[in-house]
């Protein structure tokens, strides 16, 4: 009688409560499941500044500049990032960036090779920030400048020889030169097809006890991307859908712009028999085939063998059943006993039916699950909304929405 208590209970994984029977509306059967279509959802958006810096890969040693094989550079300049960089917060968008960087110069006077010349700066970039959309922003106003922290200096005969009197000159000529280029990178590095894979370097899969989790395939746009004393933040748009299953694709998105909406995140659970029957013989320390799940358009079958007795057989067939937007339950279609005793019957045959009528499970306590996910998304004040109960020859299908406060942290 265990047995087949844990296998009624785990056809929906979850922990069940009993009530008095309830009305509701039966599951569908349906040839193939339904799929879900993507809404946009409105989300509070940041970055840490570390995180952004992992993305950028701004680590110590990474070389910012090579003028190697660059037209307009009339000598070689290789910059090195030396430390992490500072991000200071100024008025009306204006950012102050800080990199500390190592130098390596090999410059030309009066047609003569100097040879190397090295030296520790403090770069300083400031520019305005202006994003309004992920098609409307706009880096402007760069100003590049600088400040020794170790001067430059050549080695002659062994000896370093301070040449930073000589080599300022030479920076100075090339500063705007350098501005421009840096604003013009900045500018291509924030256009939505170079940020692109920036978006998809996020895996959007995970794995959990009944399959993927997956979001399908997003439309994705920024809004009032500001810098602040932590890091990036803002509002983030997302047309995309929820999908469960066993093997789901994860294709690339795209970035779009769209209009701000706040709209609850539709979702698809499609859970094959296969999976649900490799699940209950672990859950239920059951032999491989002494478990099997099958569905036809009479509702799920579920036979348990060998439970008593060799000859022993329980068979069952129930119709998922929604009883409102929150809850669903099952109701018994079919039970048939071999290989029990006559006695026992009638009396087996009660207790299973009063069961399987009081079984309710509350989609309540899902969003608490959610925020498990390695996404960095936070749900608050969620409520899971079930739309639509269905099963096919292949497994069962449920959809519904996802309402609440989204949050992204990186």
């Amino acid at each position: 009688m265990r047995y087949l208590y844990l296998l009624v209970i785990s056809l929906f994984f979850v922990a069940c409560k009993h009530q008095l029977p309830v009305l509701g509306t039966p599951a569908r059967y349906q040839e193939s499941l339904p799929i879900v279509r993507p809404q946009t959802i409105s989300m509070d958006f940041s970055m840490r500044y570390d995180s952004l810096y992992s993305y950028l890969q701004l680590a110590p040693g990474k070389v910012l500049f090579d003028s190697k094989n660059q037209s307009g550079m009339d000598f070689p300049l290789r910059l090195m990032l030396l430390q992490k960089p500072q991000i200071l917060v100024g008025n009306k968008g204006n950012i102050g960036l800080q990199l500390p960087v190592n130098v390596e110069a090999r410059p030309n006077i009066a047609g003569i090779n100097t040879g190397l010349i090295q030296a520790k700066t403090k770069l300083f970039i400031d520019f305005d920030w202006n994003w309004q959309d992920i098609n409307h922003h706009r880096i402007e106003s760069l100003r590049l400048n600088y400040e020794w922290m170790a001067k430059p200096e050549m080695r002659v005969l062994g000896f370093p020889v301070q040449v930073h009197g000589i080599v300022d000159p030479l920076i100075q000529r090339q500063l705007p030169e350098m501005q421009a280029r840096a604003l013009n990178r900045l500018n291509q590095a924030v256009k939505p097809n170079a940020i692109a894979d920036l978006l998809n370097q996020v895996n959007m899969q995970y794995a959990s006890p009944i399959g993927l989790m997956t979001l399908q395939s997003a439309d994705v746009d920024l809004h009032d991307v500001r810098f602040n004393t932590e890091g990036l933040v803002g509002k983030l748009l997302v047309r995309t859908a929820l999908h469960v299953g066993d093997s789901l694709g994860n294709q690339p998105n795209r970035w779009l712009e769209m209009k701000s909406q706040s709209q609850a995140l539709p979702f698809q659970v499609m859970l094959s028999f296969d999976k649900l029957n490799t699940l209950l013989v672990q859950s239920l320390h059951l032999k491989e085939n002494q478990l099997q799940l099958h569905g036809d358009s009479n509702g799920l079958h579920a036979q348990l063998s060998g439970y008593g007795s060799r000859r022993a057989k329980t068979k069952l067939v129930v119709v998922p059943m929604l009883h409102d937007s929150s809850h669903i339950g099952l109701s018994l279609q079919a039970l048939s006993l071999e290989g029990v005793p006559f006695f026992m019957r009638g009396h087996f045959k009660r207790k299973v039916t009063r069961f399987l009528g009081s079984y309710i499970w509350s989609a309540n306590e899902v969003p608490s699950l959610l925020n498990q996910n390695t996404w960095g998304l936070g749900l608050q004040h969620g409520q899971v909304i079930l739309r639509q109960l269905t099963f096919s020859q292949k497994g069962i299908g449920i959809t519904g929405e996802i309402a609440g406060n989204w949050e992204l942290r990186k």
